[in-house]
């Protein structure tokens, strides 16, 4: 069966943009759980839909698993349009050497854990007649294998099976093309501290961590000659990260270096991260630093980092230091401080800009700094449907804002800010909104004058198109020009403020 698949590595960061900004359509899915299986009919090892919102019983799966190969898929012809995706929602495991595909008309999401435990292999297609499917996996969603023998292959493409961080970067040395995944979760303490980045050369193939996680990752020291720190210094332009997980991680490195960037995954991506998500602690002591990203000049879409970011004299963002590409549907909630700091990236010179993202971190620095709840400082492209909760202080001589620091040239709309916001009186530049707004380019945008401790928008007044509303009215329905398509509100959930659709607080 031929497969058409879009994927971020071949598609132009502006259709990227397109697609993943517009709301989906509401769609059934066969869905792998514990309740009973309905709507589905099992022949001969191949499990396909009679009907919309169709069951398959984890049991009846496993039980399948151990005497033969199944292949579950979304159906075709009408009804494939209608149900489209599959979405693994109980674990599940299997010891045989039976084969598993999972073949979506759009998108495959895994909530849960799957394992095979023997020499099974595994096969996963989207896009099976669909043009925007994903591969994704929640929270607690993985997929490991036994080791690194098992077959994987993902729309077509065989992916090499690596089960650590020294073996992953000696492929990519070897073939920095080629496809490769991350067999299960790896404790990287075992590893002791790297002085550099563990790979080194620059990726311009695919990584899928599949859910997994790399846990304790340590980079320590002052190399000297090292432009890029992360788990990958580079990753290029036609590269791709998706579905890694790196937690506990411990960064603490500095370079008298100009343009010397670190990140929790890597420190300049050229390429495409997709539902990649980090945690720990990145410490820098200049220059860019970020929990996902040190300088992103490609596209983030649907990740996140809990990184705590600090700088000494550098510029600090929760997801990137600084953004020349695009960031969509993507949050940040660790603490950042830098002379330039955001909640989310500390600069934005990006072409396409920022696009239905949020932050939640606090945002701190020195004298004379630029500071702002999502972004520190913007020179470019659009922000648009996002919005920071963090608060925001700074010293004299600072420019503070509840969601961006200083505008020079940006267009924002539709977004909001609530982080309460503070500067030495007289001798700082302090908005709700915005510190400074050199652009004046705002529109149906709104600070919440109850929590911000302010009623100025922007320092010493407000604007056109800027709305000071109380936290009242803003829990009380979503305020003008918010696309309904884009944003929701509910009491629980983001404590009743709007939230977006396509990227809901965890």
């Amino acid at each position: 069966m031929k497969q058409h698949t879009v994927t971020a590595r071949h598609a132009t960061v502006a259709s990227i943009a397109v697609v993943l900004c517009m709301a989906p359509a509401a769609h059934a899915a066969v869905t792998i759980s514990s309740a009973a299986t309905q709507n589905m009919s099992c022949t001969g090892g191949v499990c396909s839909p009679t009907a919309k919102n169709a069951v398959l019983n984890v049991g009846d799966l496993t039980t399948m698993l151990a005497s033969g190969s199944v292949s579950v898929n979304t159906g075709t012809g009408s009804l494939a349009q209608q149900v489209q995706n599959i979405v693994v929602s109980a674990g599940f495991s299997w010891s045989s050497s039976s084969s598993l595909t999972l073949e979506a008309y759009d998108s495959v999401t895994v909530d849960k854990p799957v394992a095979v435990n023997g020499t099974g292999a595994v096969s996963l297609v989207t896009n099976n007649g669909g043009t925007s499917g994903n591969l994704s996996f929640g929270s607690k969603g993985s997929l490991s294998f036994l080791g690194t023998a098992n077959s994987l292959t993902i729309d077509g493409a065989a992916f090499t099976l690596e089960n650590s961080v020294v073996a992953l970067a000696a492929a990519i040395n070897s073939n920095a093309a080629g496809n490769y995944a991350l067999a299960h979760s790896y404790d990287a303490s075992k590893d002791g501290s790297y002085s550099g980045p563990p790979v080194t050369t620059t990726l311009s193939g695919a990584v899928q961590g599949l859910g997994n996680t790399i846990s304790n990752l340590s980079i320590s020291g002052h190399p000297a000659r090292v432009t890029n720190i992360g788990l990958f210094a580079d990753i290029g332009q036609s590269g791709i990260v998706s579905n890694l997980v790196l937690t506990a991680l411990s960064f603490n490195a500095s370079s008298s270096h100009t343009g010397f960037n670190v990140g929790g995954l890597a420190g300049l991506n050229q390429g495409t991260l997709e539902y990649d998500r980090t945690a720990g602690s990145v410490a820098v002591g200049a220059n860019q630093a970020g929990g996902l990203v040190g300088d992103n000049q490609g596209t983030i879409v649907s990740s996140s980092s809990s990184v705590d970011v600090g700088t000494k004299s550098g510029w600090a963002g929760g997801v990137a230091g600084v953004n020349h590409g695009t960031i969509l549907l993507s949050s940040a909630s660790g603490s950042v401080r830098g002379i330039i700091a955001g909640g989310l990236l500390a600069v934005d010179y990006g072409l396409h800009g920022v696009s239905q993202c949020f932050s939640t971190g606090r945002v701190s620095g020195n004298t004379g700094a630029y500071l702002g709840g999502l972004v520190g400082e913007s020179d470019g492209g659009e922000i648009e449907n996002s919005y920071a909760t963090g608060s925001v202080s700074g010293h004299q001589k600072s420019d503070i804002g509840g969601f961006l620091g200083l505008n020079a040239v940006e267009e924002v709309s539709s977004s909001y800010s609530t982080g309460h916001v503070s500067g030495p009186m007289g001798y700082s530049f302090v908005g709700g909104f915005v510190g400074t707004d050199d652009a004046d380019l705002t529109t149906n945008s709104y600070w919440d004058t109850t929590t911000s401790g302010t009623d100025d928008g922007v320092n010493g007044g407000n604007e056109t198109g800027l709305t000071g509303l109380t936290t009242v009215q803003l829990q009380a329905g979503l305020p003008s020009g918010f696309d309904p398509t884009v944003w929701a509100q509910s009491p629980s959930i983001n404590t009743g403020l709007p939230y977006l659709i396509n990227n809901p607080p965890q």
